[in-house]
């Protein structure tokens, strides 16, 4: 009885694993379809910012877009679901020229999952192993 009852216990230990490893997968599989969703909102955020302020072309600074949910979830300090996100690339305002580019990065905090970009083109790319600058350079378009 005492077998049956250690095999029926070794079951379940490794039943429950197996369950919170697969919980696990879907919420990293979650991360990325909310990471590809706010790369997507700051990308369309930049078309109406540049379209309202075409003096000042685009923005790399995440506050000074126009607020929507997502945005506004990130105007904080950038995190959100496992990544963080940030603008970079846009001219110095120095120059007198509207910023004609700005590049949307969302680096994952939880290895193994994709890095995300985009840019003024509203084209989202990914690379495998969390690279900005795969990402950067030779993202694949999703």
């Amino acid at each position: 009885m005492t077998r049956r009852r250690l095999l029926i216990s070794a079951v379940g230990v490794a039943a429950c694993v197996l369950i919170l490893a697969g919980l696990r997968g879907l919420m990293m599989l979650g991360y990325v379809d909310s990471a590809i969703g706010r790369v997507r909102a700051i990308t369309t955020a930049e078309a109406q910012f540049t379209k309202t302020h075409p003096e000042v072309g685009y923005t790399c600074i995440l506050s000074q877009l126009p607020h929507d949910e997502q945005i506004a979830r990130l105007v904080k300090d950038g995190k959100d679901n496992g990544y963080i996100f940030g603008i970079i690339g846009c001219q110095l305002t120095e120059s007198k020229k509207p910023n004609s580019m700005y590049h949307v990065l969302a680096r994952p905090l939880h290895s193994g999952l994709p890095a995300f970009c985009s840019d003024e083109s509203g084209i989202i790319r990914s690379a495998k192993g969390g690279s900005i600058e795969k990402c950067l350079t030779s993202g694949v378009p999703i």
